[in-house]
């Protein structure tokens, strides 16, 4: 952290009541299909063809993105900044132990590259310190919240069986399609504009970054992430994946000799929920290769740290906090408080897979039960890690639709139930086999 999360939001605050820096230094960017935005939570955006051709740093400096930072400059909040709009108004807004997303991506910057921001021309093009990239859909999971454009597995699984039938919210229809329109150089990124306007960007902009993540599909798949770590070497800057850590021992080998290679190196993963759930919301996971992949990965010096990354949606919330209790106890076993911290990230989209289709009866259960074992996991915890479950309990108790969610309620329970039934056949995993006796129950309710 550069800056504490205090000064963060009073430098932010002295910009305008609506400003966060990750819109000039942060960039995520998927290179597969030309797409790019600011941090995860807004939906990203088409890279221009003619504003990548005059300048590579179109992949970051979008025209759309400039206008988004006029406005936080002159106060106004971007409706595609909506996750920390709903986030501040749920819990009163920001202050000391309750912050939105946008003090923690603010606080990654220094006091004075938080206060250069206000003084420079909005339309200025800014090289990011903090980096992103996808370059592909390659992946071995087809997690039920993903898509085909986001996943090959996925891609497969309607290429060959078809679209999923009968959905009707906005989100529902992204599971009519196999992917190929969002994948246009399919999955080896043959003649990939974007691909290559990376590799001639990094050299001007590496120097500058202080993190520098690789996303997916799971990149250990993807050729170009391995073309990446050969051409890094000796670099001054964090690197960090994001893998599902579902792989056989050479590949994870492969991963740890890259470790050595960069400043610090850290692997981010995904998980939130405990026991059978576990594996039918991430269709492919196999939680004993997880496990043991984790415990080992956290023997080796070159690897900083290996965070977890929880996605929090309508089918993964009811065994949040078994998950929290159990990560906790591996802290407590290896007595490392510091490995293994969760980031606890609020499913928007598809709409349908909400935590907010859940009956606020339920969704207060929940609320109580994740609340129960924070209080027992607090002291185990760095505080803002702690913080993101404090503010998910909020939610839960709070929000009853998201900024952007334009479907109807009943449409949403639909197809939610439809889609449930569909990916349970498709990947032969009984409900009543995977679901815990709650979930099933108020699944069948709808």
């Amino acid at each position: 952290m550069k800056t504490s999360y205090e000064n963060a939001l009073k430098a932010m605050n002295n910009t305008s009541p609506s400003f966060c820096a990750a819109k000039w230094y942060n960039v995520s960017i998927w290179l597969g299909n030309g797409r790019t935005a600011s941090c995860h939570h807004p939906l990203a955006h088409k890279i221009p063809d003619e504003e990548l051709k005059k300048d590579a740093s179109a992949l970051h400096n979008t025209e759309f993105k400039k206008k988004q930072r006029k406005m936080m400059l002159e106060g106004e909040r971007p409706p595609e900044c909506s996750y920390c709009w709903t986030a501040e108004d749920a819990s009163g807004g920001n202050r000391e132990g309750v912050y939105s997303d946008r003090v923690y991506q603010t606080a990654r910057y220094t006091d004075e590259e938080i206060k250069a921001l206000k003084d420079i021309p909005w339309d200025k093009n800014v090289n990011p310190k903090t980096l992103e990239i996808c370059f592909d859909n390659l992946c071995n999971l087809a997690c039920s919240y993903c898509n085909a454009e986001f996943s090959s597995t996925w891609h497969k699984d309607i290429k060959d069986n078809g679209e999923y039938k009968g959905m009707l919210t906005s989100g529902g229809h992204t599971y009519r399609q196999d992917g190929s329109l969002a994948m246009p150089f399919g999955n080896k990124n043959e003649g990939n504009i974007y691909v290559k306007r990376f590799f001639d960007w990094f050299p001007e902009i590496k120097d500058g970054l202080y993190e520098f993540r690789v996303s997916g599909g799971e990149p250990s798949r993807s050729p170009s992430f391995w073309h990446l770590l050969d051409i890094c070497d000796n670099e001054n800057f964090d690197f960090a994946v994001n893998s599902n850590l579902i792989m056989e021992e050479s590949r994870l080998q492969r991963l740890v000799d890259a470790s050595t290679k960069f400043k610090r190196f850290e692997i981010y993963t995904s998980a939130e929920c405990d026991g059978p759930l576990q594996e039918f919301v991430r269709d492919g996971f196999d939680w004993d290769i997880w496990e043991k992949n984790m415990l080992t990965l956290h023997n080796v010096e070159s690897i900083h740290r290996v965070n977890i990354m929880m996605t929090i949606s309508a089918l993964s919330i009811w065994t949040v906090a078994e998950f929290m209790e159990r990560i906790i106890e591996w802290r407590k076993s290896l007595n490392d408080l510091q490995q293994f911290c969760m980031s606890v990230n609020i499913l928007r989209f598809p709409s349908f897979q909400s935590v907010n289709i859940i009956d606020q009866e339920n969704k207060n259960i929940l609320a109580d039960k994740i609340e129960n074992s924070l209080e027992k996991c607090r002291e185990f915890m760095v505080g803002w890690e702690a913080n993101q479950f404090d503010r998910l309990i909020k939610y839960l108790r709070n929000v009853e639709k998201s900024y952007e969610d334009q479907d109807d309620l009943d449409k949403k329970h639909l197809d939610f139930k439809n889609f449930t039934f569909q990916y349970s056949k498709r990947r032969k995993k009984s409900l009543k086999e995977y679901l815990p006796i709650e979930t099933f129950r108020w699944f069948n309710t709808l």
